[in-house]
């Protein structure tokens, strides 16, 4: 249970600028049936995160995503997590700050997303299921 978070993230993200349209950013969400899009800045810099909550709340208020951006729907410096931190510190950040997307950094940059999924997908893999006589 000691595995650092780099190796549950999942690095192969797609990620949006602040200034990318909200209906771009849901038909991302959409596209890759994610929950969630890292908003990042020209250098990787990690801005905000949009997830589908978001963008659904972000509807109900509004009635209408045109010509909103998605700076305008991000949660703003969402709880990251370093990439040598063990699985037991992502549970805790996940449980804590009561989110289920969780970005993984490296000196400060995005590298990755873990999500509370992969870290139950993680605790299932060292609790094997009984044998079946």
């Amino acid at each position: 249970m000691h595995a650092h978070i780099r190796t549950l993230m999942n690095g192969q993200l797609v990620t949006v600028g602040p200034e990318v349209p909200l209906l771009d950013v849901a038909r991302e969400i959409a596209a890759h049936d994610i929950g969630a899009v890292p908003v990042v800045d020209e250098h990787e810099n990690l801005l905000g995160l949009v997830s589908t909550s978001d963008v659904v709340a972000f509807f109900q208020e509004r009635g209408t995503l045109e010509g909103k951006i998605a700076r305008q729907a991000m949660s703003a410096e969402p709880p990251v997590i370093d990439e040598f931190a063990t699985a037991e510190e992502a549970m805790s950040v996940l449980r804590d700050a009561r989110v289920r997307h969780l970005p993984v950094t490296r000196e400060g940059r995005l590298v990755g997303l873990v999500t509370a999924s992969d870290v139950i997908r993680h605790i299932l893999a060292h609790h094997p299921a009984p044998e079946v006589a």
